[in-house]
């Protein structure tokens, strides 16, 4: 029996501070859609996602779609840009991203 699966990166958010219940954006929402329609036809036993808000929002179209409640999984959770808000948001990501060794 072939296992696949299906890695699906969140959709856009709106920043905020508040990195677990950061919420997708309107383009996020619609694109959440797109990711639905581009796996409904699959054979989806199973939905995991980290705890982060914006995931859960980006996956729960195809959960609800096979049927299947969604798994959190804390281990799929982001690196950690800071311990509090950052000013330059781009800037701390383009850091994480140079530096394997920036949590």
């Amino acid at each position: 029996m072939l296992t696949n699966l299906y890695f699906v990166r969140h959709a856009h958010s709106v920043y905020t501070s508040d990195e677990l219940g950061r919420p997708l954006s309107e383009r996020g929402m619609r694109d959440a859609e797109v990711v639905t329609e581009l796996l409904k036809h699959e054979r989806i036993d199973i939905v995991y996602s980290s705890p982060y808000q914006r995931v859960i929002q980006t996956v729960e179209g195809i959960a609800k779609h096979v049927g299947s409640r969604i798994e959190i999984e804390d281990d799929f959770k982001e690196r950690k840009l800071a311990a509090t808000a950052v000013d330059d948001f781009l800037a701390a990501v383009q850091k994480v991203w140079e530096d394997e060794a920036f949590c």
